[in-house]
């Protein structure tokens, strides 16, 4: 690839690299040279927007990638960037950081549970014409 300070650079990618480096085949600064790794994890929740209605926006977004050539030491070697949602980025994560993020993540699903029995002992209290006997009259807002 021809580099954008000068000079040709030939780039052997990783096993498993996915990254489709068509544009820096056009020029690059090797600082920018990104190799992702295997596929992203990812998943979209509905959000309320003013204007389109709802959209899907993607949370908890994570990518294996290696930056051979960054300034940074942590991102030349194979880690993980994190978008917990939408545009914000947390990168360089290692094993153990990438560890302790999935452990409060877990410790928040069980708040999550919480608040979700409290919902249903909720709308039990408030819906008490739900027919108990018909699965999942009660969690539909439906009614």
């Amino acid at each position: 690839m021809p580099l954008i300070d000068g000079g040709l650079h030939t780039e052997v990618c990783p096993a498993g690299c996915t990254s489709d480096h068509s544009s820096d085949a056009r020029g690059a600064f090797l600082e920018d040279l990104v190799h992702l790794l295997g596929g992203e994890a990812s998943m979209t929740v509905g959000v309320e927007d003013g204007v389109e209605g709802m959209v899907q926006l993607p949370v908890l977004r994570a990518q294996i990638q290696v930056e051979p050539y960054s300034p940074d030491a942590r991102t030349r070697v194979p880690h993980v960037v994190l978008e917990p949602s939408a545009g914000e980025v947390v990168s360089g994560l290692g094993p153990v950081e990438l560890a302790a993020v999935i452990a409060r993540v877990r410790a928040h699903c069980d708040r999550l549970d919480e608040v979700l029995a409290q919902l249903v002992a909720a709308r039990t209290e408030l819906l008490p014409s739900c027919d108990a006997s018909e699965p999942g009259a009660w969690l539909s807002d439906s009614k």
